[in-house]
């Protein structure tokens, strides 16, 4: 029922990025990017056949920020996109994205297939942010071809790295885990040639929430002539937005990431541990009550967002229990469960009778 601690690595790392910023001189990490991008294209198992198609770029703010940068460059790359195609329940920044880009939204339910004209689709990649919904492979297949045929370039978003196939730590390598999610999640825009953007954020999978480093885009271009105009759009959009100036930790996870990899991954791996172990106690205390399918193989990850009861809130807060309601839903963090069975069985009762 208690956060992880922050990353061991990056806090070391850190402390040393501040010890060599006394001067008050611009510092980058240029010299790094070449290293840097072939050890997160390592880390995300992407084949290195792909490798020399992919920009690297790091948003100085977070996961969202490598989305935002992702709608600006591929904008500037094609001014007919006017629509920010939306999964129902997904992330609520993305509305504010648009709002903020003086661009409309539009959301499609379920497993839907975004093609329409002038349409730039956010796909999440993984668990759905708010709800722990995991899109089949088939529907991701279908999304990818349907993607090709229209001449689609979409986003992924990726928050959580690897998340949605936690549980298979328990039979299966962390290598094996990750490439497992590359093959449903990344490989068939890959092998369909689709151009996408993959935005990844590196503070779920190392437990950076107070540190809170750049996030990662990545751009992919399945025609390599395009490469050069896309670092230029790359660098135009970076510029403006200010994040050619990195933070400390920034600097400092580039380093990591480069140098200390193998330790990272052992902390993404504790973190997807510690996923599964909660996932496990829910789904074995919420059997047979109203939320055991959110703990079936269609979820997984941090979060799960029931629909709740009206007097939920009042109700769930009144036995001090305090999740994020909105609307008509009750966000869960499933790894605030506490380790004592018989204060969790309590707990699940209180959600299951409130939520469904």
């Amino acid at each position: 029922g208690q956060p992880m601690e922050t990353s061991p690595t990056l806090l070391e790392y850190t402390r040393s990025e501040l010890d060599q910023s006394t001067a008050g001189n611009y510092m980058s990490s240029t010299a790094h990017m070449d290293a840097l991008k072939a050890a997160i294209l390592g880390w995300q198992q992407i084949p290195e056949s792909y490798w020399d198609h992919f920009t690297l770029t790091l948003p100085s703010d977070a996961g969202t920020g490598a989305v935002r940068t992702a709608v600006d460059i591929l904008r500037m790359s094609n001014q007919d996109l006017d629509t920010l195609g939306l999964e129902t329940l997904g992330w609520p920044a993305y509305k504010s994205i648009a709002g903020v880009k003086r661009l409309a939204w539009k959301e499609f339910d379920g497993d839907a297939i975004m093609t329409d004209p002038g349409l730039l689709p956010i796909y999440q990649a993984g668990p759905m942010n708010t709800t722990g919904l995991v899109r089949s492979p088939d529907v991701i297949e279908a999304r990818a071809q349907a993607a090709v045929e229209h001449h689609t370039t979409v986003i992924l978003d990726r928050a959580y790295s690897g998340f949605e196939c936690a549980r298979l730590l328990a039979t299966q390598s962390y290598e094996d885990v990750l490439r497992t999610s590359y093959e449903q999640q990344i490989r068939p825009f890959l092998e369909q040639g689709v151009p996408f953007a993959l935005a990844i954020s590196p503070t779920k999978s190392f437990v950076t929430f107070s540190l809170r480093p750049a996030g990662i885009l990545l751009l992919y271009s399945p025609d390599i002539s395009q490469m050069q105009e896309m670092n230029k759009t790359v660098n135009l959009i970076l510029r403006a937005r200010g994040s050619g100036f990195e933070h400390p930790t920034t600097r400092a996870f580039v380093k990591a990431m480069v140098n200390d990899r193998p330790r990272l991954e052992a902390e993404h791996r504790l973190a997807l541990e510690r996923v599964a172990e909660a996932e496990t106690l829910w789904g074995k205390l919420a059997q047979g009550t109203s939320l055991a399918y959110q703990f079936s193989e269609s979820y997984s990850g941090l979060f799960r967002n029931p629909q709740a009861k009206e007097g939920a809130q009042a109700h769930i807060y009144n036995q001090h229990l305090y999740p994020v309601f909105s609307a008509d839903r009750c966000r869960l963090n499933v790894t605030g469960i506490p380790a004592d069975e018989g204060i969790a069985r309590e707990h699940v009762r209180v959600f299951a009778e409130q939520c469904y």
